[in-house]
């Protein structure tokens, strides 16, 4: 079998490519592992010592130095160790962004950890985490549940079972204020097109002046007559279709007006109520 090459894309950790060229020279990947180790260290170091900023630099220049092999060819227990180091290397960098709260760096950095590594439990737990913190819940969630089918990683089965059931909590509740939301936002947009259709009845029965939006309301809120689609249309000579626009518009204008007052006397109500000394 061919030598391999250690390249940024491609399938599984995203360095292994296979080389049908076998008289290549192989690249000695060891020196390029050795350094980026010990840029790791010194990126852990500075970590120890909340220098998250520097620590991030450090471990970028650890990434750079393994990029050097990008495209050469190489035995593949070196590209192996190349794709495991980089996963820390962007997993540690991930860290760091969710200590200085800087959450969409965070998920990018923990991405491309699993880029290289995708069985890195850290950054599925890091990324969980970020993705939590934007309200990201189905990512934050399908993130803990892929970290418990790899075993849990940083957090015990309990931990992180309990993680689970409060992402699916939160998840479920931001879907309800989504529908509730849409549901409201549903109901504004047919009061816009209940007044749209009012407006187009009123110019095309040339009832500008208010008169019959105020007769059609006296005779809904005196009860005396039985106010109907064919009554309205009788009175104002409409088609049918054009006075219950018309009417439905004035009855929602006088529901909104008795909601309204019902509102003002329970407010006047309660401030008239007496104080209870604490």
């Amino acid at each position: 079998r061919g030598p391999l090459s250690c390249h940024r894309r491609g399938p599984s950790c995203g360095a292994l490519r296979l080389r049908a060229d076998v008289a290549m020279d192989v690249v000695d990947g060891l020196p390029l592992i050795a350094r980026a180790t010990e840029l790791k260290n010194e990126g852990n170091e500075a970590v120890k010592a909340k220098k998250y900023n520097d620590a991030v630099k450090v471990y970028e220049r650890g990434v750079a130095v393994l990029d050097q092999a990008d495209g050469q060819p190489m035995l593949r227990a070196e590209v192996e160790q190349m794709c495991a180091l980089k996963g820390v290397l962007y997993s540690n960098i991930a860290q760091c962004c969710l200590s200085m709260e800087l959450w969409r760096r965070a998920v990018d950095a923990a991405s491309s950890a699993l880029h290289h590594d995708d069985k890195n439990a850290k950054a599925h737990h890091r990324r969980s985490t970020a993705h939590e913190k934007l309200r990201n819940y189905q990512a934050a969630l399908d993130d803990a549940l892929a970290l418990a089918r790899l075993g849990g990683g940083p957090q015990s089965k309990e931990e992180l079972s309990k993680r689970v059931a409060a992402l699916r909590e939160k998840l479920e509740a931001q879907e309800r204020a989504k529908a509730e939301e849409s549901e409201e936002d549903e109901a504004d947009l047919s009061l816009v097109r209940m007044k749209e259709r009012f407006d187009e009845v009123v110019e095309k029965y040339d009832l500008k002046d208010g008169e019959a939006a105020g007769e059609l309301a006296d005779w809904l809120t005196s009860g005396e007559w039985l106010v109907n689609t064919k009554r309205v249309a009788q009175r104002w000579k409409m088609e049918e279709e054009d006075a219950e626009a018309f009417l439905k518009w004035i009855s929602k204008g006088l529901e909104f007006k008795m909601e309204n007052a019902a509102a003002a006397a329970q407010a006047q109500m309660s401030q008239a109520s007496p104080q209870m000394e604490m």
